[in-house]
């Protein structure tokens, strides 16, 4: 647990340091908006904010046909979780950015409110990360190693400096996942119910997250089947702990937004299954120079094929590579599976924290080479370069450089030259010329303070741990017996 904690402060400071502190796409300013809603009316109805001081079309909203009521098209902890930070903010942090190098989009989002979300829940989510990995009996050095790649060469860097919705549902996933094997270590039934709960929450923050419960049900009923009576108790503890979040925060609330229970706003979504090109979006979601899970995460191929095959609790890997595939399949069949205005694979980043412990499973399998980890030392280091690009700069500053050099969609999505990576590439040369700042708040008020800053921090943190550590042993080594 020491080193959880020490992971957690180490990568929150980094993310601190890292993030921008405002709103990079319209999902993330309308669940602000919707946050700012409910502190000032007790109400998430968008009415309030609309135009004064967010642009409609800066908002996407969804309209009760029988009510007068607006609210958002995302989840109910989307924005709900957000609602602590923005109060904090209002109360106590500075006014918005203006328009400058580093900020070319200005804003409405308080610098307060971005600190305290989503880089606090990213380091959660490595933390978390270190844990599951602990349960799939590997080493700490092994389980160091799919937490660190996970939080510093993956799309979870870049979405942990933003107000996106996916590190929060992803860290409950992950928390639902640990609980489970928690449960069946301890022999605690009850962990079962605690699992369930953490899914639902998921799935109340996005309802896509919804895909994962059968996956999590079955392996509740599955882990030590005999007795039958226990693994049916322990199946239905997981089922009424989910359900007892969805019914309320996904059903009710859908109701309340779009009146009917299963709307849930994406009236328009569609499926390429229904095509001939199913083919299409699987094979992009996964290899498209644009938004491929395997360019912005090299690691991730490894990390599959260590899920089904490298070291460490066989029943919880294959859990994990169930989920990964399902989520693969049914992100990469949408319409739109590319996500849209975003940093590369952005529905599959919920599944990134599950691959990097399948690096991890591989890592603790036998017979790894030199060779072989020298080649996965080279894909650390290709995910974290790229990682690092889309920390440098804001994503939405890529795509304006897109369409600044009139990038048609379908060369965004395939030719590496107009991918988001190739904007950012562009970007780093007018940084690298003095044209442009780096996205980052606090570098911005502390200046040339920066890096000492953080080094400081860092060094604070890691001098506790080592001292932590050392008492740790030190009392086991005077125990008696």
């Amino acid at each position: 647990m020491r080193i959880a904690i020490s992971l957690f402060l180490v990568t929150a400071a980094v993310y601190l340091f890292s993030t921008g502190a405002h709103a990079y796409s319209v999902d993330e300013t309308t669940n602000y908006a919707s946050a700012r809603a409910f502190v000032q009316t007790g109400s998430p109805d968008l009415r309030s904010q609309i135009d004064n001081p967010f642009p409609s079309t800066r908002l996407l909203k969804v309209e009760h046909p029988d009510q007068p009521r607006i609210t958002g098209r995302y989840g109910l902890l989307a924005w709900l979780s957000m609602v602590p930070a923005y109060a904090a903010a209002s109360a106590f942090g500075p006014v918005p950015e203006p328009v400058g190098p580093a900020f070319p989009q200005g804003g409405d989002i308080l610098p307060l409110a971005g600190l305290l979300f989503n880089p606090l829940i990213g380091a959660t989510l490595v933390a978390l990360i270190y844990l599951l990995a602990r349960s799939v009996a590997l080493s700490r050095w092994h389980s160091l190693a799919a937490a660190v790649i996970a939080g510093f060469a993956s799309p979870i860097w870049v979405y942990s400096s933003t107000l996106s919705s996916i590190p929060l549902a992803t860290t409950l996933i992950i928390a639902a996942l640990l609980a489970l094997a928690r449960g069946r270590q301890r022999h605690q039934i009850a962990l079962a119910l605690s699992s369930g709960l953490l899914a639902g929450l998921a799935a109340a923050t996005r309802p896509d997250f919804i895909l994962f419960a059968p996956i999590l049900l079955i392996a509740a009923f599955a882990i030590r089947p005999q007795p039958v009576g226990a693994a049916v108790a322990r199946a239905a503890l997981w089922a009424v702990g989910w359900a007892i979040v969805v019914v309320p925060g996904v059903g009710f609330y859908n109701l309340y937004r779009t009146g009917d229970v299963l709307n849930f706003g994406y009236s328009e979504q569609t499926f390429l299954w229904a095509t001939d090109r199913a083919h299409i979006g699987l094979f992009g979601i996964l290899a498209s120079s644009g938004f491929g899970l395997f360019v912005y995460f090299p690691l991730g191929i490894l990390g599959l094929w260590g899920l089904l095959t490298g070291g460490g609790v066989r029943w919880l890997r294959w859990t994990m590579a169930a989920a990964t595939l399902m989520a693969i399949f049914l992100y990469g069949t949408f319409n739109d599976w590319e996500g849209g205005v975003s940093w590369g694979p952005r529905y599959l980043t919920s599944i990134v924290p599950l691959l990097a412990i399948g690096v991890g499973c591989l890592l603790a399998g036998p017979r790894v080479s030199l060779p072989a980890r020298l080649a996965e030392a080279f894909l650390a280091v290709w995910g974290a370069a790229v990682s690092v690009l889309g920390i440098l700069f804001d994503y939405q500053r890529g795509w304006q450089n897109l369409w600044d050099v009139g990038a048609r969609p379908d060369q965004i999505i395939w030719d590496p030259h107009f991918s988001p990576i190739g904007a950012h590439l562009r970007l780093l040369r007018q940084w690298l010329d003095g044209l442009i700042e780096p996205d980052f708040y606090l570098a911005q008020k502390l200046g040339v303070w920066t890096v000492p800053a953080l080094i400081g921090v860092l060094a604070v943190i890691l001098m506790g741990t080592v001292a932590a550590l050392a008492r740790a042993r030190l009392s086991a080594a005077i125990r008696p017996g």
